[in-house]
């Protein structure tokens, strides 16, 4: 089954070898040239299918940059009268001895509902994104199917697999990192869901009646089971915005509370701030919420942890904000490339053991994405120019 989300169809494999051949009939092709045109055609049709990851880290919850997996998150889609909605449930599901976060599309059909896939989902953690936090890759599980006809009866289960029954293995469905021509498995079940994904772009720039978003991920998505090909489209921080003739219309957040020494700390120090997103992670044992806010004209960001401590402090700022020793060697770092945006990090406070613990000093970073050759990539700098090495870590180990 095609999942409306990320697949689509694309030309089976082997397609080409047989044109090749139909090529060869009419006109005899040396030898050598034909074993050189065989070896391409088949490192190009290569898709990672085995994904190295200890199962037992992954999480039910949790966010990359194109994907979303917190309970309550809702995207509307809509084409003409038909419409797909996408809602990340409160619920979750065992599957190959992982605990999954479960995702449920609902599809109409001129008002009448087509189709209900519940789709299992879950979060690897590992790899280090920006300042202060982290993302990894997502992978698929496999889904339970319902297919329904003009009356509402259940017709069939076409599609439905899982990882671990009849040889099916788990997918990689969204990386955290995509890089241009990256290519994967979303679906390992054979015979059953062969779908699969490639990358094309991170860099474009896309409107639908959400809205209009920038740095957006295209994909070429298809399957091993079907002709075809098409491509999808998620932006940063939202996900999926067109699949086929489907197009973002609503996008609806879990409401998250703040707790009051949240509130008081964001209030004291921000008076007019006005909140425009919210998130909640755990880093070292610490609960920290992640508010980026609009101060005025500009945007800024805050980590303050349950208790009100306010670990870091980030706002966007012009070159000419920048030293002049970490605006050279952000530049440096941008050379062949452009820069998007710099931002000036101010961190007072680093985790560990489930504490927020008080640098000696306050450390100021700048960073900037980085987009060369179609990929995007962050740097991170002290004031005098000094490369931070691992950007995904802040305070004391920064000072090392």
């Amino acid at each position: 089954m095609m999942q409306r989300w990320v697949f689509a169809t694309m030309l089976t494999l082997g397609l080409v070898g047989m044109d090749t051949l139909a090529l060869g009939a009419n006109q005899p092709e040396p030898a050598k040239k034909q074993t050189k045109r065989v070896k391409a055609t088949a490192a190009k049709a290569q898709f990672r299918d085995t994904f190295k990851v200890d199962k037992s880290t992954l999480l039910d919850k949790g966010s990359n940059t194109y994907m979303i997996l917190e309970p309550g998150y809702k995207l509307t889609l809509a084409d003409g009268k038909d419409t797909l909605t996408i809602t990340v449930l409160n619920e979750t599901k065992v599957v190959d001895g992982v605990q999954t976060r479960i995702i449920e599309e609902r599809e109409t059909k001129g008002r009448k509902l087509a189709e209900v896939s519940r789709n299992y989902f879950a979060f690897d953690p590992a790899a280090p994104l920006r300042v202060g936090k982290t993302t990894g890759n997502i992978y698929y599980f496999g889904e339970d199917v319902d297919m329904y006809d003009a009356k509402g009866n259940i017709t069939g289960h076409e599609g439905s697999w899982l990882s671990g029954v009849n040889g099916a293995r788990f997918g990689l469905m969204m990386p955290g990192k995509p890089k241009v021509g990256d290519r994967y498995q979303q679906e390992v079940a054979p015979d059953v869901a062969l779908d699969r994904a490639e990358v094309v772009s991170v860099t474009e720039k896309v409107k639908v009646p959400a809205g209009t978003f920038k740095d957006c991920l295209k994909t070429k998505e298809s399957s091993g089971l079907e002709k075809g090909v098409e491509e999808k489209l998620f932006a940063p921080g939202v996900g999926l915005l067109k699949d086929g003739g489907f197009k973002l219309t609503k996008i609806e957040k879990p409401a998250v509370k703040l707790p009051d020494p949240v509130t008081k700390t964001f209030q004291a120090t921000f008076p007019n701030g006005q909140i425009t997103k919210l998130d909640v992670d755990e880093e070292n044992g610490v609960t920290v919420y992640d508010i980026e806010f609009n101060d005025g004209k500009i945007e800024k960001e805050t980590d303050i942890t349950a208790d009100g401590t306010m670990l870091e402090f980030t706002v966007v700022v012009a070159a000419k904000e920048v030293p002049a020793p970490a605006m050279k060697a952000l530049r440096a770092a941008a050379k062949g490339g452009k820069i998007q945006r710099i931002e000036r990090i101010e961190i007072s406070y680093d985790t560990k053991d489930g504490k927020a613990i008080k640098l000696d000093k306050p450390i100021t970073h700048y960073a900037v994405e980085i987009v060369k050759d179609g990929k995007t990539s962050e740097t991170v700098v002290t004031s005098d120019g000094t490369r931070v090495v691992e950007p995904g870590e802040r305070g004391l180990d920064a000072q090392k």
